[in-house]
């Protein structure tokens, strides 16, 4: 099913033309949703337990010079999001319990892979950061969540995404590997987020007035991600478990003059085997992965901290903050060894403007050595150098690869947003024939 402008002006015309939504300015500043409060329903609705949720995000993104393919051209992807929340102590009477529902639908092109990375080594960031993980419906969220012992336990059960709850990260960029946690970049194929949904249960524990710990287990099927299997609800492809366990810490430091922080440590043990990235049985190298050894297990490490460093004529909702992002990953079966991410946004800078957002972002990715030594291998053994590059049989050497992005996040009501970016790329996929890529980028965000 695709959304077209047209049915998209239709449902909205339909849908402000009724007499439950046509009292409202869709585009005054202080208007939180396009469609308006209906009536009045809409926020009564909300005491009583049930929030609705109805979005459309579009980004689009051309490449101003550079990158594999530098003819230029202008990519759109776009995701709607329809969901609710329940709280269903106000519904059913069940103390501290929460459920949420969403579905999501993707479309649109990426213009990382049509012209910013080797189409034979991949961009492993994004410029389009909702691009991805199949362009089709999917249900994205079907958990229910119990608090215990004065909701200092927390149980959550259902479908959900990975980084929903570990290794999560801020959003405030449109390129992907700024966006939320990292572990969906860079162990995709085991670890999903958001849209993909998985089977799993999670506990949440705060033992100490800043300290939580939380641990869980989901399974590890490869069909949830597939691209028409947005509503696979059965178990029958899953290969083994993953298990990830986060210790958290929430203080408010005097270094800081008391504003919020968080500082996370992680890790998880997947056990779905997974294939050597260099070498078989014998520790021979083999360039196809189907000759490659097995392994019974992966693992990767996070640390994430997220700090309030300024606040803005004390408005602890407007200053400076700061983010950073570590994973370092299993090297016997993962391509990118180690990512890290920088990022700063300053809410607030402006008193006209106080919930604008201005941010710097800074993503590195670092390939596992074990995965050159292969594609080296490769290489030689067909007598190729990196002045044959544009020889079809060539394996690009894989390095480093760094993303920067500068945006201005306007908001002009809390149901209109826009968020212009400029992104800088090198090295796409880590290869270094590829040359650094100049990025424009718009992100615009609907409420209705």
């Amino acid at each position: 099913m695709k959304f077209s402008v047209t049915s998209l002006v239709v449902m909205l015309t339909a849908t402000i033309s009724s007499h439950t939504v046509f009292a409202f300015q869709p585009f005054a500043q202080d208007q939180k949703w396009l469609l308006g409060d209906w009536n009045g329903n809409r926020n009564e609705l909300a005491q009583q337990g049930y929030q609705f949720t109805l979005a459309f995000q579009n980004e689009s993104a051309t490449n101003l010079k550079g990158g594999y393919d530098d003819s230029q051209k202008l990519f759109n992807a776009n995701q709607w999001t329809f969901g609710v929340l329940l709280d269903l102590e106000k519904i059913a009477d069940w103390d501290n319990t929460q459920a949420n529902i969403s579905i999501t639908k993707r479309d649109g092109q990426s213009l990382s892979n049509d012209r910013i990375s080797d189409p034979r080594a991949a961009q492993f960031s994004s410029a389009q950061e909702i691009y991805g993980r199949g362009q089709w419906w999917r249900l994205s969220s079907a958990w229910i969540k119990k608090g215990l012992i004065e909701n200092q336990l927390n149980i959550k059960f259902g479908r959900m995404g990975l980084s929903d709850d570990f290794n999560s990260s801020h959003c405030e960029f449109q390129n992907l590997m700024l966006c939320g946690g990292q572990l969906g970049k860079t162990v995709g194929d085991i670890w999903f987020n958001y849209p993909v949904s998985q089977w799993g249960i999670n506990a949440k524990y705060q033992f100490l007035p800043t300290w939580w710990i939380g641990a869980g287990i989901y399974e590890v099927n490869p069909e949830n991600a597939l691209e028409k299997h947005g509503f696979n609800l059965d178990m029958d492809h899953t290969k083994g478990a993953l298990i990830p366990v986060e210790l958290a810490w929430k203080p408010k430091l005097d270094v800081f003059h008391g504003l919020a922080g968080e500082y996370k440590i992680g890790g998880f043990v997947s056990t779905a085997k997974a294939r050597d990235v260099k070498k078989d049985d014998q520790g021979q190298i083999q360039l196809k992965a189907v000759n490659r050894q097995w392994h019974d297990s992966r693992h990767s490490i996070w640390l994430n901290a997220q700090q309030q460093l300024i606040a803005h004529d004390n408005d602890l909702k407007r200053g400076l903050f700061v983010s950073a992002n570590f994973t370092l990953n299993d090297p016997a079966t993962t391509v990118v060894k180690t990512s890290q991410q920088l990022a700063f946004w300053y809410k607030g800078a402006f008193d006209q403007r106080p919930n604008d957002t201005i941010g710097l972002g800074f993503a590195h990715f670092e390939v596992n050595p074990r995965v050159r030594e292969r594609q080296n291998a490769s290489n030689q053994l067909l007598g190729l150098t990196q002045d044959d590059y544009a020889n079809p049989l060539y394996s690009p050497v894989q390095h480093n690869e760094l993303n920067i992005e500068l945006n201005y996040n306007y908001q002009w009501s809390p149901a209109i947003v826009l968020r212009p970016n400029l992104q800088y790329v090198h090295q796409a996929g880590g290869v270094k024939q590829v040359e650094d890529a100049w990025v424009a980028g718009l992100t615009m965000k609907l409420n209705f």
